[in-house]
């Protein structure tokens, strides 16, 4: 057993390393890196530029479009995208600041907005996104997003019943 001379040097010590925290990420910078990062991603997008839209998905991401089933990979992403771009519009922007949430890590976040499409003839259609980011080799990358419409789905058109 340790003398009492000698077991106050260890709990000094053991109490110490135990308090030892990682420094402190300011949360608050991570996201304004973050919003800045999904700003430039929508400015791809507007540009129809399909290489540096898919730039901002990791090689693994899963990507989740409304009426078609899930992607993985940046790869695979690019038919998404590359669809979005047949599409008729004329402008694409957030309608509010997004939301975004980092972790106290600061190495994953989630960003939560909203968003307008406007295509010829001055319509405009809403939708919403979700975005999961992760930092990798100090840069925000987004691992999983989904974006949904806000208006339902136009029904099939029905069959005449036999």
């Amino acid at each position: 057993m340790l003398a009492p001379r000698t077991l106050l040097p260890v709990l000094v010590l053991a109490v110490s390393i135990g308090c030892t925290a990682a420094p402190k990420v300011d949360t608050a910078a991570e996201a304004a890196i973050i919003r800045r990062r999904f700003a430039d991603w929508v400015a791809a997008e507007k540009g129809r530029d399909l290489e540096t839209a898919v730039s901002f998905l990791t090689e693994d991401a899963v990507v989740q479009a409304e009426g078609s089933p899930a992607v993985i990979g940046r790869e695979a992403a690019k038919a998404v995208w590359k669809g979005l771009f047949e599409m008729p519009y004329t402008d694409i922007s957030d309608i509010e600041p997004r939301t975004v949430v980092v972790s106290a890590s600061g190495d994953l976040a989630y960003d939560v907005g909203n968003w307008k499409v406007i295509t010829p003839g001055a319509a405009e259609e809403r939708g919403k996104s979700l975005v999961v980011w992760q930092k990798r080799d100090g840069k925000w990358m987004c691992v999983a997003i989904v974006f949904t419409m806000d208006t339902p789905p136009v029904p099939p058109p029905s069959t005449p019943a036999k």
